[in-house]
């Protein structure tokens, strides 16, 4: 009893310590795999192909004869006479001999539609990458301006206690250091804007990955000086080629195309007759064990007349070591209880009109969106290396500032307004590095590659890189 109670005690702090905070160290692959496995969707996508799979197994058994036994058992109890029992155990086969097809197309359409659960995978598995890698560079972008921002505080506030010394001896005026620490005061605010996005992105980076709430998230990368950036003059043609062998969108098109027609070709099909053929071997009697033996042969047709229906059966049976011989037969008729079969083939016709379209279109829309891609990745490249250039320009001005300051060359308000020009190009310089980064990855999904297969981009590896 006491070895009980202590195993219960511990089970709570357990539970605490299991909730401590965790760090994790994520860099944009390790981020893209723990998105895959804890996606809800995927899963969903996962299970949805496991039960159309399973749905496909269903209609293959449609080709196979079934089987049943049944049992029947009767006592009738009359007044003034003797009770009477009787049971009967039976084992029936019927098998589908025609159906005019529909038992092909509705195997045909669904395995076009495990193949488009299967396509419908990839593409969610792509999505979310991509999603995941441009939040990604979008906390690499608030943190490196967050560290910009934060040194050029400083700076500013070292500025300002020079400027009020000298306001003090007379060398300045109250403007100038007004001036100073309106400039400050901006840098300060752009820092508060920056720091909310950067939380806010991390926490929304946490939802993206399905992280628990008390995880610390800890980016291995760095904007600035992470990466390795290579341009490669890529021919539009090879790329539009490249994506028409690759993107996975042209198979489920396909795939749903012909999904489309074959559940149209169903509904048209309404009018053609099933035919089946059966039979059942019995034993009957008034106790266990049943020993009058009998077997029978049936015929079956069912189609449809319109809205309405007809069934017709024919039966053989035979009894008593074929002494007792009979042949019935029954027509049903059932009126306007198929009223659906025009809905359907209108439906279905729409869906199949619909799927054509779709995928003849799909070739322009390919070719557009490489094209879009390619000119995105080109402009990016351009823009990046002016921003480089503006940045490197502005470092070499503030330096220069600097030094005119002290000699006393410029005022220190004319340093301040530099600063600002300053974090404006550094922004642009973070900003145009992720605009390539995605445009990259814009690219190759654009041509149906993997991630990182056109080697544009190389991850730098860190001293403190675990």
């Amino acid at each position: 009893m006491f070895r009980r109670i202590i195993c219960i005690m511990v089970i709570p702090i357990l539970t605490v310590r299991s909730q401590s905070t965790e760090k994790l160290y994520l860099d944009v692959k390790k981020s893209e795999d723990v998105a895959i496995a804890n996606s809800p969707e995927l899963r969903l996508l996962g299970s949805q192909q496991r039960i159309k799979g399973l749905i496909v197994n269903e209609n293959w058994r449609n080709y196979f004869p079934t089987a049943s036994v049944s049992w029947f058992r009767n006592s009738n109890v009359v007044e003034n006479e003797a009770d009477s029992r009787s049971q009967r155990v039976s084992l029936n086969l019927d098998q589908v001999i025609y159906d005019g097809g529909r038992r092909k197309l509705a195997l045909q359409a669904a395995m076009h539609d495990l193949d488009l659960s299967k396509y419908d995978l990839l593409l969610s598995i792509n999505d979310l990458k991509f999603k995941t890698r441009n939040a990604y560079y979008t906390i690499l972008s608030n943190k490196a301006q967050l560290e910009l921002q934060e040194r050029s505080i400083e700076r500013q506030k070292e500025q300002l206690k020079f400027a009020q010394r000298e306001l003090k001896l007379g060398d300045t005026t109250e403007v100038q250091v007004l001036q100073i620490s309106n400039r400050l005061n901006e840098i300060q605010l752009q820092h508060k804007r920056t720091e909310i996005a950067y939380n806010t992105g991390l926490e929304e980076f946490k939802i993206l990955l399905r992280l628990p709430s008390i995880s610390e998230v800890i980016l291995k990368d760095r904007i600035e000086d992470g990466y390795d950036f290579k341009f490669k003059s890529i021919s539009e043609k090879d790329l539009v080629d490249l994506a028409f062998r690759s993107r996975v969108e042209f198979d489920r098109t396909k795939a749903a195309e012909l999904q489309a027609l074959s559940e149209h070709e169903i509904a048209k099909s309404y009018y053609i007759p099933t035919f089946s053929v059966g039979s059942y071997y019995a034993s009957a009697g008034d106790r266990y064990e049943p020993r009058q033996r009998e077997y029978g042969f049936n015929f079956k047709m069912s189609m449809a007349l319109g809205p309405n229906t007809v069934q017709d059966t024919s039966n053989y049976i035979a009894r008593n070591q074929d002494t007792d011989r009979a042949l019935t037969s029954s027509t049903t008729v059932g009126i306007y209880d198929n009223l659906q079969y025009k809905r359907k083939i209108a439906q279905s016709g729409i869906a199949a009109e619909q799927a054509k379209i779709t995928r003849r279109q799909l070739d322009d829309i390919i070719r557009i969106e490489v094209h879009k891609a390619l000119h995105n990745y080109s402009v990016s490249w351009e823009s990046m290396l002016l921003a480089d250039e503006n940045a490197e320009s502005f470092d070499k001005r503030l330096k220069i500032k600097q030094r005119q300051v002290e000699i006393g060359e410029v005022r220190r308000v004319d340093l301040a307004e530099t600063e600002i020009f300053y974090l404006e190009a550094q922004k642009a310089k973070i900003n145009t590095r992720v605009q390539f980064l995605l445009s990259v990855s814009q690219l190759e999904m654009a041509v149906g590659a993997s991630l990182d297969s056109l080697n544009l981009i190389t991850q730098k590896k860190g001293k403190d890189e675990e």
